[in-house]
C-alpha cells in the first residue's frame, strides 16, 4: 500500500498549474495496475483542478519599487507592470493601500477573460483645488504600499515602494481670458481671444474648448514650454477651419510635468455672431475702351453679401478718382492703407509692375457695412498716365490682409492713344 499516498500525491499535482505534462501524465498511468489504475483516475476526477477557471490568478509585478520618472536603467523603473488573469469576465478593482487613511482607487473595470496588464507610474486621480486652478493628478508620497488586485470576492496583495515623489505639481497663475466674448466672422472685430497666464516650470501646456455638450475642440496642441509668461490665441473655429456655433464654452488649460503631475483651470467664453463672410461681384463694367492719354476710365463693381455675417468696409468712399501712378496707401497721406479684415473692391490690368504687394492698386469701399443680402455698387475713376497701348483691366474683392476673396473678374480691354 505504500504506492497509495504516492498515488493521491499524483493526483493532487494534476492540476494544469503543475509543471509536469499531460504526456508524462497518461504514461504514469498506464504504468499502474488494474486496482490502482481505478483509485487513481476517481481520485482525479475530484482533485483536477483547471486554474484557467479561477476568477483570479497569476497575479504578479514586474518590480516591488518605482521611482517616479525614471527610466528604469540602473535603477528602479518608471512604471510597474501588474499581470493578473481572468478565468471569465468580471470586474477588476486595483487599488494602492499605504498606511492609515492613504488608499487610492486606481482601476475599476469589467474585464474579459485572459491576461490583462495595468501599468501604475506613481500617479493618481485628484481633487485639489488651489487659488484659481485644480491639481487633477499627481504623485503619490514617497513610502511602502500595498497593490491589492481584488475580483469576484479573490484579491492578492503585492507590496511597492515609491519613492522620488518629492516634485510638486505645475502652477497656474495671472489667468485672463480676452475678450470673454467673441465673434469670429473674419469682420476684424474680437475675432479672436487670448488666453495669458503663468508658469513657475517647465510643462506640456496644452489648451481646448469645451461646448455644452462635452465636446472638445484642441485650440492648442500639447507643447512643452519653460517658466514664464504664456500666450494662447482661441480663434473659435474647429480642427478643420470652420466656425464653432454661437453658444458658452469652456476654456480649459492644462500643465503637466515630467513625473505626471497634472492641473487645470477653466474659464468661459462665448461666441456670438460667428460665421464666413462672402460676397459674389454681380456686375463689373469698365469705359470707355478707346481713350488718349490723360483720360480717365469709369469703373462699376457690383457686390452681393452672400454670407450670414455683416461685412465690414474701409474708404475710400465709391466715386474716388486715382492715377495709375496712385496706389491704395499712397492717397491722402496713407489714410487709407489696409486694415486688417476688412473688404473692399478694386481693378488692376496685367502687366502691372508692381508685383504682388501692389496688386489691386485702385481700391473703393462700400460706404457702410454690407448686410447679408444687400447689394452695393462702389468704383470711380482712373487717370490712364501710362503710355501703354492696350491695357487689360480686371476686378476683384479683396479682404484687407487676409486674402484675395475673388480675383481676376470682368476682364476689360482698354486702348490708349498718345
Amino acid at each position: 500500500m505504500r504506492d497509495i499516498p504516492t498515488l493521491m500525491s499524483f493526483g493532487k499535482q494534476a492540476c494544469p498549474a503543475t509543471e509536469v505534462a499531460g504526456n508524462d501524465y497518461k504514461v504514469a498511468l498506464r504504468r499502474l495496475p488494474g486496482f490502482f489504475l481505478l483509485v487513481a483516475l476517481v481520485f482525479s476526477l475530484f482533485t483536477a483542478c483547471d486554474a484557467s477557471s479561477a476568477p483570479l490568478s497569476n497575479v504578479s509585478a514586474s518590480s516591488e519599487e518605482i521611482k517616479v520618472g525614471s527610466t528604469g536603467i540602473s535603477k528602479p523603473p518608471g512604471v510597474v507592470e501588474v499581470r493578473y488573469r481572468l478565468g471569465s469576465a468580471q470586474v477588476v478593482n486595483i487599488q494602492l493601500l499605504g498606511d492609515g487613511e492613504n488608499k487610492y482607487n486606481l482601476f475599476s473595470a469589467r474585464q474579459a477573460a485572459g491576461e490583462h496588464v495595468f501599468r501604475f507610474n506613481g500617479v493618481v486621480s485628484a481633487s485639489q483645488d488651489v487659488e484659481g486652478y485644480r491639481v487633477v493628478r499627481r504623485i503619490v508620497p514617497d513610502g511602502e504600499y500595498k497593490l491589492m488586485v481584488s475580483s469576484e470576492g479573490q484579491s492578492a496583495s503585492l507590496p511597492l515602494k515609491v519613492q522620488g515623489s518629492d516634485q510638486e505639481p505645475p502652477t497656474l497663475s495671472n489667468i485672463v481670458v480676452r475678450p470673454e466674448i467673441i465673434s469670429p466672422n473674419s469682420d476684424a472685430v474680437d475675432d479672436v481671444a487670448e488666453v495669458t497666464f503663468r508658469t513657475d516650470q517647465t510643462a506640456t501646456l496644452s489648451v481646448d474648448l469645451a461646448s455644452a455638450d462635452g465636446t472638445r475642440i484642441p485650440m492648442f496642441a500639447p507643447t512643452q514650454k519653460g517658466r514664464g509668461e504664456q500666450n494662447v490665441v482661441i480663434n473659435g473655429r474647429d480642427t478643420l477651419g470652420e466656425v464653432l456655433p454661437d453658444g458658452t464654452y469652456t476654456v480649459t488649460l492644462r500643465a503637466q510635468d515630467r513625473a505626471g503631475n497634472r492641473v487645470e483651470a477653466q474659464r468661459p467664453i462665448t461666441i456670438q455672431g460667428g460665421g464666413k463672410p462672402e460676397l459674389e461681384v454681380v456686375r463689373v463694367e469698365i469705359a470707355p475702351q478707346q481713350l488718349i492719354l490723360g483720360d480717365a476710365i469709369s469703373v462699376s463693381i457690383t457686390v452681393k453679401n452672400i454670407g450670414n455675417v455683416p461685412i465690414r468696409t474701409q474708404g475710400p468712399d465709391p466715386g474716388f478718382t486715382y492715377t495709375t501712378n496712385d496706389t491704395y496707401s499712397s492717397i491722402e497721406g496713407g489714410k487709407w492703407d489696409n486694415k486688417a479684415g476688412l473688404w473692399r473692391a478694386g481693378i488692376d490690368w496685367d502687366g502691372n509692375s508692381g508685383g504682388g504687394p501692389s496688386r489691386y492698386p485702385f481700391r473703393w469701399g462700400f460706404k457702410d457695412t454690407l448686410m447679408p443680402g444687400e447689394e452695393f455698387t462702389t468704383g470711380g475713376k482712373v487717370v490712364i498716365l501710362k503710355q501703354e497701348r492696350q491695357m487689360w483691366f480686371y476686378a476683384g474683392v479683396l479682404q484687407e490682409g487676409v486674402r484675395i476673396a475673388l480675383d481676376r473678374l470682368g476682364r476689360t480691354r482698354v486702348d490708349v492713344s498718345f
